[in-house]
């Protein structure tokens, strides 16, 4: 068992039993991120900034390195539709 945890407007976290996408648990606590391309990697507005866990999320893949990368994203930026959960993690947005 591992929790997500975001910090921002309304701040939530999500008991997860397996990996699990920070979008999806972000739905799962009532976190009301943003994601106007339903999840698919094209638009993003999930860019979630990784405050502790880092080491528990997936690899970035080329869709959404190409995404942070047209938005100037820092290197604890990532897009919360393609980042895969593995452990323990905190994130603002």
């Amino acid at each position: 068992m591992h929790t997500i945890r975001f910090d921002g407007k309304k701040p939530g976290s999500a008991e997860c039993e397996q990996e699990t996408a920070l979008l999806a648990a972000s739905t799962r606590a009532g976190v009301p991120l943003n994601h106007r391309c339903g999840g698919h990697a094209r638009c993003g507005t999930c860019v979630v900034t990784v405050v502790e866990g880092a080491e528990h999320l997936s690899e970035k893949g080329n869709a959404e390195t190409r995404v942070l990368e047209v938005l100037k994203a820092g290197p604890d930026q990532r897009l919360a539709c393609q980042t895969w959960a593995r452990g323990d993690v905190s994130v603002k947005y």
